[in-house]
């Protein structure tokens, strides 16, 4: 468990009016429950920033310090990329573009590129002695979100 959780777990145990260790049924009520409702919360208690960004045709909800697996990128490993197509800031005051916000940008560090799991596509058709097998891996791109500049 994070230090950032511990705070909240000691809070929502103490509610229940244990005074002693919580038993795994509160653990699991707050693990299951309580947890992902707070995950958004910072321990100051305002929201954590996040943005919606768009990379690949495909729109990801990012946040700093967040490891996404993205389509590939052109860039080798360990350089720093720019999103600059960002379609909304959340967090204490939430900035929504139409389609795209001006000027923000989000950044990140490209850690690795690599191929996903294999698939298997199978085509046949009956009667006709027609079957053909092919796999594919599709690429990816690994990048670890450094700044949301809104």
């Amino acid at each position: 468990m994070t230090p950032q959780f511990s705070l909240w777990y000691d809070l929502v145990v103490s509610s229940f009016g244990s005074t002693q260790r919580a038993t795994t049924a509160q653990k699991q009520v707050f693990k299951l429950f309580l947890a992902p409702a707070m995950a958004s919360l910072s321990i100051r208690g305002g929201a954590r920033m996040y943005a919606i960004i768009e990379t690949g045709g495909k729109q990801i909800k990012v946040t700093e310090g967040q490891e996404i697996y993205i389509e590939l990128l052109n860039t080798e490993a360990g350089e720093t990329v720019t999103f600059d197509r960002v379609l909304m800031v959340g967090g204490d005051d939430i900035k929504v573009g139409s389609p795209m916000l001006d000027g923000a940008t989000v950044t990140g560090k490209v850690d690795k590129h690599g191929k996903g799991k294999k698939i298997t596509v199978y085509k046949y058709k009956p009667k006709k002695n027609y079957r053909r097998k092919q796999g594919h891996r599709q690429p990816y791109t690994k990048v670890v979100i450094d700044k949301i500049n809104a």
